[in-house]
């Protein structure tokens, strides 16, 4: 068991957080997919209408392309709202997401000075200031101006 196993541990556990079972959120990992990545699908049944959220976990300082192609890569479901969220530690660089993926931080990683650090509230512990990473840009429409 290496560190990976504790690193996933801890996505798993603010995957929970962001997709609540109380909230009637059922989250498992997608099995029988050839992906390096780790591959989550989250669902929820609401007003007869099925919600689904597919999520991909990455721990890299640029989130690669494998990501968002393994997220692209998967079937949407028919009659059902779905949507594509990359978790990823915080202050990654997320300008290379694609707008229809929503971007989800770990709570418990972030990147500090180029190195993957873990964010513990211990007391000795070292504290690292690091900023949340932006989110990617979105185009607002200009609202309409009438001249008369």
């Amino acid at each position: 068991m290496g560190s990976k196993d504790v690193m996933t541990t801890f996505a798993e556990r603010d995957l929970r957080q962001y997709f609540s079972e109380f909230d009637g959120w059922n989250c498992a990992p997608i099995t029988g997919v050839q992906s390096p990545v780790g591959l989550y699908r989250a669902s929820r049944n609401r007003s007869y209408r099925e919600e689904v959220a597919f999520i991909v976990v990455s721990f890299d300082p640029i989130p690669e392309n494998e990501c968002i192609t393994a997220l692209d890569a998967l079937p949407s479901s028919r009659g059902s709202r779905v949507k594509k969220f990359l978790l990823t530690p915080q202050a990654t660089d997320t300008s290379p997401v694609p707008p229809h993926v929503q971007v989800l931080l770990m709570r418990a990683f972030a990147f500090a000075d180029g190195n993957l650090v873990w964010l513990t509230k211990k007391k000795n512990a070292r504290q690292y200031a690091c900023a949340p990473a932006a989110p990617a840009p979105e185009t607002l429409a200009a609202p309409a101006t009438t001249t008369s």
